[in-house]
Order: C-alpha cells, then sequence, then structure tokens
C-alpha cells in the first residue's frame, strides 16, 4: 500500500507523552479502571472471572445492544464493533472503493479519511471550511457544485475535527437530500458525538437519519477511554456492514474480551461519565473564554457547541509549525499547529482534560514572554 504518512499520529508520537503540559489533546479525561468499575454494582467481580478465549467478529452481542442505546433506530445487527474508530475508517474505504471513484471530504479532517481514499487511486475533492467573523462553516452549495457522476461517498465529521464546528438539524436535513438525490453513501466520523454543549445542539446519527448513512462511534473521545480501544460502524444498509465484516476477518478479526466487558459498563453508565466529562468541558471553555479575550490583539478564536476541541487563529505572523515547536521547546507545552491539518496560521486546543488550567498558565508564560515582552 502506498499511504502518505499520518502527519497528526505521527506528530503525536514524537512529543505527546514527552511533553509535561497538553493544550491539544482531543479527548475527554480518562478513568482508570477502578473507577469504571466502581460505576456498576458487582461489575469488579464479574470483570475477574472475564473468560480471556476469543470474541464474536461483530462484538459481543450484550456490547452492541448496549451501543444501540446511543442510537434511535440502529439495533445491535445493524452493528460492527471495531478496534477504535481507525479500524472502521479505514476498512469502509477498503470495502467500498475503487480506484477512479470519485469521494468529498469535510477538510481539515482527521487524515485517513481522505489519505486512505487517495491511497486506492480514489480522486478525492476537498469541502473546505470557511471562516466568517472567525466562525467556521462548510458552504451547502459549495458541496453540490463538487459532485460528479462518480461521486460515491462524502465523508463528513460532526462534531468537527479540528474546527469544533457542528452541523444544524436543518443542514443535516439538507446533506441527506443532496446524497439522496445522487444516491451518495454518507459517512459520518461521529466520535464526539454526546457531548454536545446543550440540548439545542443534538442531531440524529447519520446512521439513524439516512438510508445510506454510516456513523462511526468510538469511546475513546466523549467518554475519555481511548485505552480501550473499542469504537464501532453502524448502518441499516446490511452490504455495507458485510463488507466490512468480511475485511475485518483480515485486520483485527475480534475485540479484546476484557475491553469488550469494560466498554459495556461505560455506556451503560455512559450519563454519568458524560456529565462528568461535560462539567470538565465547561469550566476549561470559562478558561479559554477569558484568556482569549484577554489577548484578544494576538489570537481568534470561536467557542464551539459541541465536542472537545476548537481551532485558534494566529493575529500575527509566525509560522504555527515554529510557533508549536518554541512553546514545547520553552515550557513543555503541546500545541496542534495547524501545519499538520495543511491548514496554516492557526492551532488546535482541546478541553476535555483536568490538566487544562496548568497548562494554559504555562502558555500564558510563554506568551508573555516571547509574544508581549519581546513587542
Amino acid at each position: 500500500m502506498n499511504i502518505a504518512p499520518f502527519k497528526l499520529e505521527r506528530y503525536y508520537t514524537l512529543h505527546e507523552f514527552s511533553a509535561e503540559f497538553s493544550l491539544c489533546n482531543s479527548d475527554c479525561e480518562a478513568l482508570t479502571i477502578q473507577e469504571l468499575l466502581a460505576l456498576e454494582t458487582g461489575s469488579a467481580e464479574k470483570f475477574q472471572n472475564q473468560w480471556l478465549g476469543y470474541t464474536e467478529s461483530k462484538g459481543n452481542p450484550s456490547l452492541r445492544n448496549d451501543i444501540s442505546g446511543i442510537y434511535s433506530t440502529i439495533t445491535p445487527d445493524d452493528l460492527l464493533v471495531c478496534a477504535g474508530a481507525q479500524e472502521p475508517i479505514f476498512l469502509f474505504s477498503q470495502a467500498h472503493l475503487k480506484q477512479g471513484d470519485h469521494v468529498i471530504v469535510q477538510t481539515p479532517c482527521y487524515q485517513s479519511l481522505q489519505s486512505v481514499p487517495e491511497s486506492i487511486g480514489c480522486s478525492v475533492s476537498r469541502w473546505d471550511v470557511v471562516y466568517k467573523n472567525t466562525r467556521p462553516t462548510f458552504d451547502l452549495s459549495q458541496l453540490s457544485d463538487l459532485i460528479t457522476d462518480k461521486t460515491k461517498v462524502i465523508f463528513l465529521n460532526t462534531p468537527h475535527n479540528p474546527t469544533g464546528f457542528h452541523f444544524s438539524k436543518a443542514a443535516q436535513e439538507e446533506l441527506i437530500t443532496i446524497a439522496r438525490k445522487n444516491n451518495i453513501i454518507l459517512f459520518c466520523d461521529e466520535v464526539y458525538r454526546e457531548l454536545e454543549h446543550g440540548p439545542a445542539h443534538t442531531i440524529p446519527a447519520f446512521a439513524d437519519a439516512y438510508e445510506l448513512g454510516v456513523s462511526v462511534g468510538v469511546l475513546s473521545k466523549s467518554y475519555g477511554l481511548p485505552g480501550l480501544r473499542i469504537g464501532w460502524v453502524a448502518s441499516k444498509n446490511q452490504e455495507i456492514l458485510e463488507r466490512i465484516a468480511i475485511l475485518k476477518e483480515y485486520t483485527t478479526i475480534c475485540n479484546s474480551a476484557p475491553s469488550e466487558f469494560l466498554a459495556g459498563v461505560a455506556l451503560r453508565n455512559r450519563a454519568t461519565i458524560l456529565e462528568r466529562n461535560l462539567g470538565i468541558v465547561q469550566q476549561n471553555l470559562g478558561l479559554f473564554d477569558a484568556f482569549f479575550e484577554k489577548y484578544s490583539d494576538l489570537f481568534a478564536w470561536w467557542r464551539p457547541q459541541a465536542g472537545p476541541i476548537a481551532l485558534v487563529q494566529m493575529k500575527f505572523d509566525t509560522n504555527d509549525m515554529a510557533f508549536a515547536e518554541r512553546a514545547l521547546k520553552d515550557k513543555k507545552v503541546l500545541l496542534l499547529p495547524g501545519g499538520i491539518y495543511n491548514f496554516p496560521g492557526y492551532f488546535r486546543i482541546g478541553f476535555g482534560r483536568a490538566g487544562i488550567p496548568q497548562a494554559l498558565n504555562k502558555f500564558e508564560e510563554f506568551v508573555v514572554e516571547n509574544l508581549i515582552s519581546s513587542s
């Protein structure tokens, strides 16, 4: 396979565990196994007795039942449990695309949504974000103009990484109308779903709302459990799922039995976990509001309505990659520069972790020393 190096994952491989302070992670605060098991009476003893044989390739039926509770029409039979979100993204493209197909990708994006189709030989059109008064938007009329008679899939992500943008219900309905008219699959990365900042921002999963909708979910982001490596793909179209399932037998085959058990505990108690994580998000958002108001001559940002991430615009003439490198070197603060997304002049921040106050204080020291004292 000839595929481009994954710039974001390479960046994190090099820096995530050496940085003392992080301002850019896209997941929420993690739990320990002890904390997770404490959410459900009797689960600790059951976990000790977990059988460590092979599991069902589609995922444990009990876990698929728990996952289906996130959706309104998706049943356990409409789900395939995978290793994180990366596996279903990869397998879907391999199963459903061929050389010469055309796809559209909402960009900037999590790179595999674009690079995997490109590696297959697909023609890829970018549906680019546009910032209007610091607010990210995606023009639906522009999307319609990108569609050709060879368009097989539109790759979406909402809430969106890295901008924090989230489609409204009206925009979602228009997207489905466009796709249905052209018989196009809507593949939506929904890994930040259920972390909307208010009920008004909640929309249906694309797998619930559209007969050719495919939704990817994971425990890593909104639930803060990336160490479990449990994700899934949902669709009411059984042909779509079966093609992915056949290829999964060439990759992970089945999932980790302990991870599936713990995932079930998490999902049965997801309201408690989400309430905790949303509280952390809201507290950190207040800190960022104050910070960016204080330094509004240097930075511009739009407060997201969902998810734990956003993009920040740099109002000064400095290379974002070099800026992030200096912050890491001088204060051991990790930023994710926009250049990683081929979107220069910005950097991504995350606000789902408990250590944000300390990291933001260190970043402010860096800003004062490098952008204010030197000016």
